[in-house]
């Protein structure tokens, strides 16, 4: 459940960084220093833990296995995409002491990709894996007979 919560809010947010009407909430809180992600992540947070309550998804979910391991496997490679756009990734090998020169080329060579490709696989994986897991709810009738 947390892996999906946390994977919706991925998606959301990404979703509202592409949304232009959203320019005025961000223009008013970065007078006060909040930066841009953190508005959009909050907004998605927030939604999505609306969703979640509004719909019942924690009683939901029939199968909750399926999609949890591409929801993971989405989660992971966006981290590694947040690593290489910050700097983080090549910081993080230059600590390890390690003597072998192919360490220092493999943190060189991280250095200089681009965190795009990450961030569009880590979507992908994302979107396939909420999708199964929230195709596998239960149907809202036997959900009321239920509850």
């Amino acid at each position: 459940m947390k892996r999906l919560y946390v994977g919706l809010t991925l998606l959301l947010a990404a979703f509202f960084s592409t949304l232009d009407h959203v320019d005025r909430a961000h223009g008013l809180l970065a007078r006060i220093g909040v930066q841009r992600w953190m508005t959009e992540l909050a907004m998605a947070a927030g939604l999505v833990a609306l969703f979640v309550h509004t719909t019942h998804l924690h009683r939901r979910l029939l199968f909750p296995r399926r999609g949890l391991r591409i929801l993971l496997a989405g989660i992971v490679v966006y981290a590694v995409g947040a690593g290489v756009a910050t700097g983080l990734l090549p910081r993080a090998m230059d600590l390890v002491p390690v003597g072998d020169p192919a360490w220092t080329d493999a943190a060189q060579k991280f250095a200089t990709l681009s965190p795009l490709p990450f961030f569009l696989l880590a979507e992908v994986l994302l979107l396939v894996g909420a999708f199964r897991a929230l195709t596998n709810l239960v149907p809202p009738e036997e959900f009321a007979a239920d509850y």
